[in-house]
């Protein structure tokens, strides 16, 4: 899976993944949990290293999820989102996927763990 993206230090997500600040990924097509894929900064380059989906689900069922929990917060559960992302605000995280002209909420949330470094 390609991560060339940066955030809004400009720091390119592959970084960020390599050192656990990325954890979360937000995509066109759903990923099957379980699966090994292969940490790419760009197309056609070496991979850094191997992560596994565990677990995908869309955006919008993501959010309405914590809705229904007691103690939802918008800003905190906003706030988190963006970290998982490796962006340091929802501000930062939402001007890119404008930028880009991708609606966040139809998108999957793609949850991972780095498995194996190089």
């Amino acid at each position: 899976m390609i991560f060339f993206a940066k955030n809004e230090k400009g720091v390119p997500t592959w970084e960020l993944v390599l050192t656990k600040e990325k954890t979360v990924t937000s995509r066109v097509n759903p990923m099957a949990v379980n699966k090994m894929f292969a940490v790419q900064p760009g197309r056609g380059k070496k991979s850094v290293c191997r992560a596994k989906v565990v677990s995908c689900i869309k955006r919008l069922d993501h959010y309405n999820m914590a809705l229904r929990q007691t103690d939802f917060d918008s800003f905190l559960w906003k706030q988190k989102e963006a970290e998982l992302e490796g962006f340091e605000s929802w501000d930062g995280l939402m001007r890119y996927f404008h930028e880009h002209k991708v609606n966040f909420m139809d998108l999957y949330r793609v949850e991972f763990t780095v498995r194996q470094e190089r």
